[in-house]
């Protein structure tokens, strides 16, 4: 485990859903959510100034206006990299540019509402009129005649020409229709029929009209240039090189001075990218109700009422209620016990997931949460078997197990779900019972489930216990015969209690409420 955490852990907290339901708007705030690093032990100002940060766009009123801004700011990474390289950008591209700096302008009138210091992005005015030097204040971008005296001079004889052409080619048209009675297309076009033999010849050997398409029934004659319309058009396909000429050389002198600000351009977008991702954060917490959680130095976690996300998703889909948990951890060990079913595994999930929450700058889904920052988060569950490596259940816990030993001397949170549930009862109670006396002391937090009793009985571990059943009338009992309305009679809070000889053993009033046969039930129960 040489990061933050394994993806096996990522899985079983549900980290990856978490982070898809938390959406920045831009490929910046994309890119700062895919590049986030946890905040850990020494960090805790830091995180501190990052929840002040979402704090702020939760409760400003122009939390709307910089989304709206957001929706309107593309990529231009591949723009600014060009210049960088010293190419030329065509006009979309200097477009893009425009339009940034135009997003970049309202983004930060907004910003400054927020006072945060960090968060302040710098206006480039000269940039701003480089692209738009007439002042137009328009989301367009041309290259204007302002920029060059040679590309107005080569603009103004190519109107001159146009319209000399213009002139001379409706005189040539007015003529042609005078002189036959006809009435030419927008396209100065006439079309007639190779039946009206004598027209037709009559159009061929006219000075003023040529043939420019025919088929087997019809002829199509347009008009025909004179010397002067093509001495004109000479002269314009001349001016329109010229013309890409200069313009080239504009563009290219404009991406030369974008050059001259490619880092204060880049600084900007960091800071938009950043506040993409804030404000993604802040979306997220009031969409699922969570909090700020307060930061410690000391080894501590304290959660009221916390919930896991996914699974609590997956409830309401289902039109079940989701049953909030509440945790305090004051010691370096703790062991949640209970039956199956009793939400032992669901706890693990919810306090990993909160601290890795924290961890990454985001507010926490419960009413209330204190804790300290980790340099490691690890998770092992009973369903981490891996059939591609070889591995029995056991044989991957045992895995899991090394992987996060190897860390407990540093600051982290090591949850194990049934530790040693995959081999015999003997072995498993004592290697469980070795592993709580090796972390006791250690510099982490250590939250395991187990079915073994006495493991807790040491007075520096911390004993959780599912509340567990509240069984109905035995009348009602013998009704239900349905595993699935157990939740319906499971507390799943958390209790602390004394040192007990034994674990509760719900399972067999489980297996009583799924519908087992009553004389089973009743041999059970005496050889417990």
């Amino acid at each position: 485990m040489t990061s933050f955490m394994t993806e096996n852990t990522i899985k079983n907290i549900d980290m990856n859903y978490i982070f898809n339901e938390v959406r920045p708007i831009t490929e910046y705030g994309i890119k700062k959510k895919r590049e986030a690093k946890p905040f850990r032990k020494g960090q805790e100002a830091d995180l501190k100034k990052e929840f002040n940060k979402i704090r702020a766009f939760i409760e400003s009123p122009r939390r709307r206006d910089i989304i709206d801004v957001l929706k309107h700011i593309k990529n231009i990474y591949e723009t600014l990299e060009r210049t960088k390289h010293n190419q030329v950008l065509d006009e979309v591209e200097l477009f893009e540019i425009k339009n940034f700096q135009i997003q970049t302008e309202k983004m930060e009138k907004y910003l400054k509402t927020l006072s945060i210091d960090d968060l302040k992005l710098t206006p480039i005015p000269q940039l701003y009129k480089l692209l738009d030097p007439a002042n137009e204040r328009m989301n367009t971008f041309y290259i204007y005649d302002d920029y060059s005296e040679k590309l107005k001079s080569i603009r103004d004889e190519k109107k001159a020409a146009e319209k000399n052409i213009g002139v001379l080619k409706k005189a040539i048209k007015e003529e042609v229709e005078k002189k036959y009675g006809i009435k030419l297309n927008l396209k100065d076009e006439i079309t007639i029929s190779k039946s009206e033999q004598e027209k037709a010849e009559e159009f061929s050997n006219d000075a003023n009209l040529r043939i420019c398409g025919e088929n087997y029934l019809n002829i199509i004659f347009k008009i025909k240039n004179n010397s002067e319309i093509d001495e004109l058009e000479k002269r314009m396909e001349i001016l329109k090189n010229e013309e890409d000429d200069e313009e080239f050389k504009v563009r290219q002198k404009i991406s030369k001075e974008i050059k001259g600000y490619y880092d204060l351009i880049m600084s900007n977008i960091n800071i938009i990218g950043e506040t993409d991702y804030l404000i993604a954060r802040a979306n997220f917490a009031q969409k699922t109700r969570s909090v700020e959680p307060e930061i410690v130095h000391e080894l501590e976690i304290t959660i009221k009422s916390g919930r896991n996300l996914k699974l609590e998703k997956s409830l309401k889909e289902k039109r079940k209620e989701y049953m909030p948990i509440d945790v305090s951890l004051r010691k370096n060990v703790a062991c949640i016990t209970g039956a199956n079913m009793g939400g032992k595994t669901v706890s693990l999930r919810m306090i990993g997931q909160i601290a890795a929450l924290a961890g990454y700058g985001m507010f926490v889904p419960c009413e209330y949460a204190k804790l300290c920052l980790f340099d490691h988060i690890f998770i092992s569950v009973g369903d981490d078997q891996s059939i591609e490596k070889g591995l029995s259940t056991f044989g991957a816990e045992i895995v899991n197990l090394k992987e996060a030993l190897e860390y407990s001397a540093e600051r982290c949170l090591i949850l194990i779900d049934e530790l040693a549930g995959g081999t015999n009862p003997k072995e498993g109670y004592a290697i469980t019972k070795a592993v709580v006396k090796y972390l006791k002391s250690k510099s982490c937090i250590t939250v395991l489930t187990t079915h073994y009793d006495n493991v807790a009985n040491d007075e520096d571990v911390q004993n959780l216990q599912v509340a567990g059943l509240t069984l109905p009338d035995s009348d009602d009992l013998f009704k239900i015969n349905n595993i699935e309305q157990i939740s319906k009679y499971m507390d799943y809070r958390l209790i602390e209690v004394k040192y007990k000889n034994d674990i509760p053993k719900d399972a067999i009033k489980i297996a009583r409420m799924a519908g087992i046969p009553e004389e089973v039930i009743n041999d059970a129960e005496n050889y417990l």
